[in-house]
């Protein structure tokens, strides 16, 4: 053995050494923190760009329900549609005449009882059902992603 091969094989166990030391300090660091902590090579894998999100409110859509006997009822609704760019939450709101008319369309021809006993979940089902079949009429791409029930009031 010579004494360029032994110093080679010195450097490697020497890197070798200094790596696992330093994993095993990162890794008892981790370890020992809290679940809510987040250390600096936590954030190394996790990733760095955050999702956007914007709300485009629709407010006051009044929907006439049917109902039993003579008198009238309404369903007024506040909607929050969530959209992931600046470009998709201008479109929605040019949108909104059409969103609106889903809306109304898809629950008018509801019966009063039935839209009341419905959870929320499941109206905004509907809704959504409503707007895809509505966006797919008019040939275009839906530029919202959900909708969000933040008002609803029956009378």
């Amino acid at each position: 053995m010579t004494m360029k091969t032994f110093s080679l094989g010195l450097i490697i166990a020497l890197i070798a050494a200094i790596f696992a030391a330093v994993l095993t300090v990162l890794g008892t660091h981790l370890l020992s923190q809290d679940e809510h902590k987040r250390s600096a090579l936590s954030n190394l894998f996790s990733s760095s760009e955050e999702s956007v999100v914007e709300f485009v409110e629709i407010k006051n859509v009044v929907v006439t329900l049917k109902s039993r006997g003579n008198s009238e009822r309404y369903l007024l609704l506040e909607l929050a549609l969530t959209t992931d760019s600046a470009a998709d939450t201008r479109r929605s709101e040019e949108m909104s005449p059409a969103i609106r008319g889903a809306t109304v369309n898809a629950l008018s021809a509801m019966d009063y009882d039935s839209v009341r006993g419905m959870s929320v979940e499941s109206l905004r089902d509907t809704l959504m059902g409503a707007y895809v079949k509505r966006f797919k009429t008019l040939n275009t791409r839906m530029p919202f992603k959900d909708v969000i029930i933040s008002k609803m009031v029956f009378q």
